[in-house]
């Protein structure tokens, strides 16, 4: 996407927006911080950095089409208050088509993660033309970790754990919960037999018992 603009809503007011980052010492900094890439100063790429506090949606958006990432860093000090829990929904397409989601795991011991993508279960949101079978695969590197196609029942309990809501029992949505050593990681997912659809993926810390 040449020229992203990017907005930041709690619930539906709009809290705070950019379009072209400008360059800024300040923001910057804050991806040197973060241990974000940089960005070119004269770039029409978009940043916002700020307090949260809540849930917040971001929202982009363009004068056309194209590729776009989308990142969200903890850029706070401490443990509380912290992210626990970031999500993306898109519209999955035939042919390679993705929806991916990054991660990364800091520090020296292994954590708990629950990834979810959900089709079927956003129509009761009232999302139009949700993604049927949607299958997660879950990536280091390029050796893939772990996959699911349609999530087993004894997850369900963890789900509510982490304050996420609840899949339709028996659905063809997908869900894991994996324990995984500091590191990147990333999370792709697809229609099961190259469907087409919207689709929910979410990435939850699980705390310790």
């Amino acid at each position: 996407m040449p020229d992203p603009e990017l907005a930041l809503f709690g619930d539906s007011q709009l809290i705070a927006g950019n379009n072209d980052w400008g360059g800024g010492t300040d923001l910057a900094a804050a991806f040197a911080a973060v241990g974000a890439f940089g960005l070119s100063p004269g770039s029409l790429d978009a940043a916002i950095f700020g307090p949260v506090e809540g849930g917040r949606t971001a929202q982009v958006s363009g004068p056309i089409g194209g590729v776009v990432l989308v990142e969200a860093y903890d850029a706070g000090t401490g443990d509380l208050p912290r992210l626990v829990n970031v999500s993306a929904r898109n519209r999955i397409g035939p042919a390679g088509d993705l929806l991916i989601a990054g991660f990364t795991l800091t520090g020296d011991a292994a954590k708990t993660i629950l990834i979810r993508a959900v089709g079927p279960t956003l129509t009761a949101f009232g999302v139009p033309g949700a993604l049927v079978d949607p299958k997660v695969e879950v990536y280091s590197g390029t050796d893939k970790v772990a996959e699911n196609d349609d999530w087993p029942s004894s997850l369900a309990a963890t789900f509510g754990s982490v304050g996420a809501f609840g899949l339709n029992p028996g659905g063809k949505d997908a869900a894991l919960v994996l324990t995984l050593a500091p590191g990147g990681y990333t999370v792709q997912v697809s229609g099961v037999g190259g469907a087409s659809g919207e689709t929910l993926i979410e990435l939850y810390e699980v705390p310790a018992p």
